[in-house]
């Protein structure tokens, strides 16, 4: 399992407070997830992506890009299951404007290579579904192209979650399946609107709302009813049985990261 955390705000917002500050930062979350980490940045809907191999909790990269300000941004630390430490199994995976990061195993993603138009270049399972993502994606209709690529992941693979996030430059949506949470939060600053998005519960005196099972989050600065709330699957999504997975749960640094690459390499 890994963690993220994203952002949508009317206005460019400093991050740092989630990422190092709050009674429970996403830098204290990485001591157990310490497999890699990376972040995505928009502004203008452009986004600029960073990823590293090493765990933010001792990569000192980590603090110079907790200080970004952006409106749209996401953050992903790794905790290896599928594919080793390495740039290429680092997320967010990003092609053109989009970006995605995932929590959750999928077994035997090689199982999609087949429905996506690239083969992926690192080792992940995570990557595997962005692809698939990204070939069937309608620009136009991005819940859309969420929906179907559900569709496609759970009828070919078992997984323990489907967790994600995912930004087009106008919008970050976040979806929720499988046996790890997610939370959301709204904020209004001096006149600044942000939604935020995480694994786990930053701070304790703030009311955090959980998704519910096959529940996506559409957080959109422009759209003054946002966030909205719709289900992908619908029914569909009762009859999923999700395969609780993260064997070996004592390893940590190297010794991790050597164990999920032999299990890429066996396609498990």
């Amino acid at each position: 399992m890994c963690r993220l955390f994203g952002v949508a705000a009317t206005a460019p917002v400093d991050i740092s407070f989630e990422l190092l500050d709050a009674p429970n930062p996403l830098i204290a979350q990485a001591q157990r997830h310490d497999s890699g980490w990376g972040i995505a940045s928009y502004r203008n809907g452009v986004p600029e992506v960073e990823r590293f191999a090493l765990g933010a909790g001792t990569d000192p990269g980590f603090r110079h890009a907790a200080r970004a300000v952006a409106d749209l941004a996401m953050v992903h630390v790794r905790r290896a299951t599928m594919g080793g430490m390495g740039p290429a199994n680092t997320h967010p995976f990003d092609r053109d404007r989009f970006t995605y990061c995932h929590n959750g195993t999928i077994l035997h993603p090689r199982e999609l290579i087949e429905l996506a138009d690239r083969r992926p270049r690192g080792e992940t399972d995570s990557e595997h579904f962005f692809n698939v993502l990204m070939t069937v994606m309608d620009p136009d209709d991005v819940v859309r192209s969420l929906r179907r690529t559900v569709e496609l992941v759970s009828k070919r693979c078992r997984f323990s979650a489907l967790n994600l996030l995912f930004c087009d430059g106008r919008r970050l949506y976040a979806y929720r399946l499988g046996v790890y949470e997610m939370f959301w939060l709204e904020r209004e600053i001096d006149g600044n609107h942000s939604v935020l998005v995480s694994s786990e519960e930053l701070t304790h005196d703030e009311a955090w709302d959980e998704l519910e099972q096959d529940e996506l989050l559409v957080c959109d600065p422009a759209d003054p009813g946002h966030p909205r709330v719709q289900r992908l699957l619908g029914p569909g999504a009762d009859a999923i049985e999700f395969e609780p997975f993260d064997r070996l749960d004592h390893l940590s640094g190297a010794a991790r990261g050597q164990w999920a690459a032999r299990r890429a390499e066996a396609g498990a």
